[in-house]
């Protein structure tokens, strides 16, 4: 599908230069395939050159600490400098001083009105500090900046810090058009990513690289014709500051110890999946409180070294047969495993359901025109491929290769509104950041969604089952992974699927039993005619799995030496 009626919109960067952080380079360059940077608004200021005696006397004693982490101990890579000199040598500069009035910056009107003359659609705000007055209104949707926090909870900054001093799962970014009243921006794009507690420069170089795109993805829906409509933040969180120098000590205390645990559970705690049976329809799950783990009928649990997972029920001559993941740590690998529900409500025999080589997992099912397909996620050949089922054989032979090149995590198809919609996270953000592709037909070329990611969130992006359809409605289970991989699962209703458009709001959070084995996870829910499959989770120690994280970190630690 080709996109025709997508218009370029201009944009004007505020910055010091041609120097950028590398997230800053890469969305101005993401903005720059679909759309026109017009102007560069520098800031002339330099710093001001002091005597060494004088720079002591001035020097933020009380916080020394945390400057000399930021800028000697924590290495972030995306705040790397990158020269973008060559790729804006055509585009015109114009240097803009300030008057500064208390905390806040106003630009001069004559300089304001040569910016307008430039017609502006959007300004996103690269350098400068607080900047207040017309500038705000010189373009079209005014000035785009960031807040690396959940700006619901942390104002301020240091960004990425206080979620990790706080024990926070969640971190939260948005983009926002800046309007007269500090910290009461309109919220044009907002995420969640899960923090990482054991790396300051991991954390804030996450939040740093994934919110790259989110200017690319609103300028896209502005072109399509989607009106910028938020309604400014109303938050009253506390202003947070630079901590001081016994604040950090206690901080990097909390890293070490973290990054400790982080290693130990690596080395030590493996999962053990398994999988179950519910004798409901899963649409009740969005009303039935009951609809867990402790009212399911479990397999007999995989032998030592193995485990079953990513359950999904398909028929087959009249019998319920369910598709999971079974994976052999040993091997590292997994197999897409069948077997069948008995009419005693028993299982059969395990069987190979997908005879080929290479790691295979969440064999997600879907059903179109009496045919049963499947899609199992297979990111390590780098492709995603469709299988059919040959009720003759009972198994699931290759069809086509409908997308390749991609790493997709945990892909899910549906035919809704006379698209075939392939959902799946790429592995480089794979519990956060949702993708989706779509096509006329099902063998036919699939095109990538005009705002991918179409949804950036910890707690309920990544795939966990089969799409259903209730009282005309479209639900999508997804794993919420905000404390856990696989913690839990949330079922999304579908409010917006268009090939230039996506919103979806979570309706209800499907939690494993606490009290029951497999309390630890909970990340597949599907269903087919009246009978609903999830899976659990529990932690054991594996001695395959401790060899092959122990000398994969002895790896890792050998080439961070070379």
């Amino acid at each position: 599908m080709e996109n025709q009626d997508q218009k370029t919109l201009r944009f004007a960067v505020m910055c010091t230069g041609t120097n950028f952080q590398r997230w800053q380079a890469d969305a101005i360059r993401l903005l720059q395939r679909n759309h026109r940077l017009v102007l560069l608004i520098k800031d002339p200021r330099v710093p001001v050159k002091q005597s060494l005696w004088k720079k002591l006397y001035s020097y933020h004693w009380s916080q020394i600490l945390f400057f000399f982490c930021y800028r000697f101990f924590f290495r972030f890579r995306e705040k790397s400098i990158v020269d973008l000199s060559a790729e804006v040598q055509d585009i015109e500069m114009i240097s803009c001083e300030v008057q500064k009035k208390g905390y806040s910056e106003y630009f001069k009107h004559e300089d304001i009105d040569l910016i307008k003359s430039f017609q502006l659609d959007f300004i996103i705000r690269f350098g400068f500090n607080i900047i207040r007055g017309e500038i705000l209104k010189a373009a079209q949707y005014g000035v785009w900046s960031f807040h690396h926090d959940d700006e619901t909870k942390y104002r301020g900054g240091p960004a990425g810090f206080w979620e990790i001093w706080f024990r926070d799962p969640l971190n939260g970014a948005i983009l926002q058009q800046l309007t007269e009243k500090l910290d009461s921006g309109i919220i044009l794009k907002k995420g969640w990513l899960k923090t990482i507690s054991h790396s300051y420069s991991g954390n804030l170089d996450q939040l740093l690289n994934e919110s790259a795109a989110w200017p690319t993805q609103v300028a896209t829906s502005i072109a399509h014709g989607s009106s910028v409509n938020a309604e400014p933040s109303a938050s009253k969180a506390p202003v947070y500051k630079v901590p001081g120098n016994m604040k950090m000590i206690f901080f990097l205390i909390r890293l070490f110890r973290n990054k400790v645990k982080f290693h130990m559970d690596e080395l030590f705690r493996s999962e053990k999946w398994n999988v179950a049976v519910i004798d409901k329809p899963v649409h009740e799950a969005l009303t039935d409180p009951s609809f867990n783990s402790g009212n399911a009928l479990w397999m007999e649990e995989a032998p030592a070294g193995q485990y079953y997972a990513d359950p999904f029920p398909f028929i087959l001559n009249g019998k319920t047969h369910i598709l999971f993941e079974h994976y052999h740590y040993h091997e590292h690998q997994a197999y897409i495993s069948s077997v069948s529900i008995e009419k005693d409500k028993s299982f059969g025999t395990i069987t190979k359901a997908i005879s080929i080589s290479g790691h295979l997992s969440y064999p997600s099912i879907f059903l179109h025109k009496d045919e049963t397909y499947c899609i199992p996620e297979s990111f390590h050949s780098h492709s995603v491929d469709l299988y059919r089922l040959d009720k003759e054989n009972s198994r699931f032979e290759y069809m086509k290769t409908i997308l390749s090149g991609i790493d997709a995590v945990d892909p899910t198809l549906l035919f809704y509104n006379g698209y075939f919609w392939l959902f799946f996270t790429l592995k480089t953000q794979s519990n956060a950041s949702l993708h989706v592709w779509f096509s006329t037909e099902l063998n036919g070329e699939y095109s990538p969604h005009f705002n991918n990611p179409v949804k950036t969130d910890i707690r309920a992006s990544r795939p966990a089952g089969s799409f259903f359809i209730h009282n005309g409605e479209l639900y999508r289970p997804a794993q919420d992974c905000s404390v856990t991989y696989g913690g839990q699962v949330v079922i999304n209703k579908v409010v917006k699927l268009t090939p230039f458009e996506f919103e979806e709001e979570v309706v209800k959070t499907i939690s494993p039993d606490k009290n029951f084995r497999y309390s630890k996870g909970l990340h597949t829910l599907s269903g087919i005619s009246g009978v609903t499959v999830i899976d659990g989770k529990r932690y054991v120690f594996n001695s395959n799995a401790f060899r092959e994280q122990l000398f994969s970190k002895i790896r890792r630690m050998k080439k961070n030496r070379e």
